[in-house]
């Protein structure tokens, strides 16, 4: 493989900032490893663009320090951001504008990927099954939300932010107070949110590596000390995760059938995971995440593993995909 001038990017301004530092600071490693020009920049909490090389000069605009970070101009930037204003479009969209590649999914896909709601919407066009759930929007009563949603799905109930990964902020709950305070306080960050029929069945995902096609890679099966994968047991080691997951052959081929349609269905490119419940004979598909951790803790790792990737060889191969969607979309 070539040798390239990477920039990885990483911090942010979403509630998933430490885990995208952790995720940036080994993608870097990965790539100095392998002889490639790879330097750290680093989105603040103001939302500036810093580079420890070509630090931004005092009352600096965003875009001013967007300009100075990207100092020496990289081949391609390596997007190891996650949550709003990293994996929802926004920086791709920037990129796209400054006409500089960039790794994993394009402006839409990472737009939908984000929106929980509306990529179940386009997953159910596509003959996907996603569990039940409803909509709430800031101007709906909470209260005549969870007493239809207890209705029709009976209790304990999910409630989760409709634009956030790790799950942040995501709740199972048998009390209606304790589900309404949690609702209210998503709705005080976020428009929507979603209360879904609990599923208590056997959490699994598949990691995917490629463009169109994508590869599904082993699919992994996670346990949880407690009811669910919640923010603190995906990044802490007590999560016990098994690669490949404990379900039948056939299982594991339809969870990796779904996780490719459902991400050419989005339209993702170079990397995602798709998360998913199997419950009762069926498989329900949560969401698709289109910048996976890349922490040592994180499952696409793993799984990777598994399927013959050390972690240097999956980095230059999401940015070989990268550089091969950019430079297919740019030569039509």
């Amino acid at each position: 493989m070539n040798k390239y001038t990477v920039a990885v990017l990483m911090g942010g301004q979403s509630g998933e900032r430490e885990v995208s530092l952790a995720s940036g600071s080994m993608v870097l490693d990965a790539l100095l490893s392998k002889g490639h020009r790879a330097y750290a920049v680093e989105i603040t909490e103001q939302g500036l663009w810093w580079n420890r090389d070509h630090p931004f000069p005092e009352n600096s605009t965003i875009l001013e320090s967007v300009a100075n970070a990207l100092k020496p101009r990289p081949d391609i930037v390596f997007v190891a951001l996650h949550g709003p204003k990293g994996e929802d479009g926004t920086v791709q969209g920037l990129l796209e504008i400054a006409g500089i590649p960039y790794t994993g999914s394009g402006v839409l896909a990472s737009a939908l990927g984000m929106d929980k709601h509306r990529s179940r919407l386009i997953f159910k066009e596509h003959g996907l099954v996603v569990p039940p759930y409803i909509l709430l929007e800031q101007e709906d009563s909470i209260e005549e939300k969870l007493e239809q949603a207890k209705g029709r799905f009976g209790l304990p109930l999910v409630i989760k932010p409709n634009d956030s990964g790790s799950s942040l902020m995501v709740a199972i709950s048998s009390s209606l107070e304790q589900l309404e305070s949690a609702l209210e306080e998503i709705l005080s960050i976020s428009s929507k949110a979603l209360i879904e029929k609990y599923l208590p069945g056997k959490e699994i995902t598949v990691p995917l590596i490629g463009n169109d096609p994508p590869q599904p890679l082993p699919v992994i099966e996670i346990i949880p000390p407690g009811l669910f994968f919640d923010y603190q047991s995906k990044y802490d080691g007590s999560t016990k995760e098994i690669c490949p997951a404990r379900i039948k052959e056939e299982v594991a081929s339809k969870a990796q059938e779904i996780a490719v349609v459902a991400f050419q269905a989005l339209g993702c490119r170079g990397f995602a995971r798709a998360d998913m419940i199997y419950f009762e004979e069926e498989i329900y598909l949560l969401e698709i995440n289109t910048i996976p951790g890349l922490t040592k803790e994180s499952l696409l790792p793993k799984s990777a593993r598994v399927a013959g990737f050390e972690f240097s060889d999956l980095i230059e191969k999401i940015v070989e995909l990268g550089l091969i969607s950019w430079n297919s979309k740019n030569d039509t």
